[in-house]
């Protein structure tokens, strides 16, 4: 006599659509590459960046045309190729640690200290994306040279422009844009007694006023 099966104490078997599962895993898997390199080429100088990002595109390069050419490979020469086509971004994290892009920044900090850019005046820098002052004051009248240093990161770049007022319409000194760890002369033209608006073009939530006296 049979044994009858309870047809729920059955394997429970699931059909994985490869066809969208493998597709839509290689996007998620470029994206969390593509998200870890820019972070890592964003922590170090623009010099080095790029030549990590050089090294990291031959290197892959390399891995792909040794792959296409001996297919048979096993999978140990498979994970020594991966590790060969990814030590840049290895050199790159330690680089970043090290803190190789914040020793830029630092001297250009240290360098609008010194001259002073604590206060309104015709000195200015910026730091941690933001104005180290909100005001600047200039005499009627009168041209200027304004100071600006950048003591951001290499790779963040910044101005500053004046206008008219906060609607940023009509230019009254279009400054240009510099990198972190730079420093530029501005020359203001003679501006009537009022106040007026300044910020950074890259990034306009950096303002601040000026007042002309």
């Amino acid at each position: 006599m049979s044994q009858q099966v309870d047809p729920l104490q059955g394997e429970v078997r699931f059909r994985v659509p490869l066809p969208i599962v493998i597709p839509i895993g290689a996007l998620l898997l470029i994206a969390v590459v593509t998200i870890i390199v820019s972070r890592i080429l964003l922590s170090v100088p623009k010099e080095v960046s790029v030549v990590i990002a050089m090294a990291l595109a031959a290197n892959v390069l390399i891995a792909c045309a040794v792959l296409a050419l001996r297919p048979q490979e096993t999978r140990n020469s498979w994970a020594e190729l991966l590790v060969v086509a990814t030590y840049p971004l290895v050199i790159g994290i330690v680089l970043a640690n090290l803190g190789l892009g914040e020793s830029h920044a630092g001297a250009a900090h240290g360098a609008a200290e010194e001259a002073g850019v604590t206060g309104g005046g015709l000195e200015i820098g910026a730091e941690n994306v933001q104005f180290t002052m909100d005001t600047i004051e200039l005499r009627a009248d009168e041209a200027a040279t304004l100071e600006f240093t950048n003591a951001d990161a290499s790779s963040v770049q910044h101005n500053v422009s004046i206008y008219k007022d906060d609607s940023a319409e009509k230019v009254l000194l279009q400054g240009e844009v510099i990198p972190g760890g730079q420093s530029i002369s501005y020359e203001i033209d003679p501006l009537k007694k009022g106040e007026y608006y300044f910020q950074c073009d890259v990034n306009p939530g950096m303002n601040g006023t000026v007042t002309v006296e």
